[in-house]
């Protein structure tokens, strides 16, 4: 399995939550519904496994994004969504088989920009994702 799949699965299990209006597999240049997630890949490190495999332990970044227009509301809108993304990929450790397993995942809450828009939301990092190639 590819790391895009990976992400297409997170983008997938995102999407499935209420609130979330778009969850496309592919960053788009713009979007005008809020709130939306974008994923894509943010590092990681490759090793030799064997001389003929390697093991992968990736980083996914999720962003979550709410147009900013009234913090009070903004707030309230995104707040619940760092109790139910974690807990959405927390129950399937694997992506959708996508993966080994990933080890946890850490977030921030901080204001972003999309096409000139100014957002508020979250940044989520799915930490330690692994993946064997043979």
């Amino acid at each position: 399995m590819t790391l895009q799949a990976a992400i297409e699965d997170v983008q997938a299990t995102i999407g499935a939550i209420s609130g979330i209006k778009a969850a496309p597999n592919y960053a788009p240049e713009k979007i005008n519904e809020y709130p939306f997630s974008v994923a894509y890949m943010g590092g990681g490190l490759i090793d030799f496994d064997t001389p003929s495999a390697t093991k992968g332990l990736h980083i996914i970044v999720i962003e979550l994004h709410v147009a900013r227009k009234d913090l009070p509301n903004d707030i309230s809108i995104v707040a619940p969504f760092i109790d139910s993304i974690p807990a959405a990929l927390m129950a399937d450790p694997t992506l959708g088989g996508t993966v080994g397993l990933f080890e946890n995942i850490t977030y921030e809450f901080t204001p972003m920009q999309w096409d000139a828009v100014e957002t508020i939301g979250y940044r989520f990092f799915i930490n330690g994702v692994s993946q064997r190639s043979c």
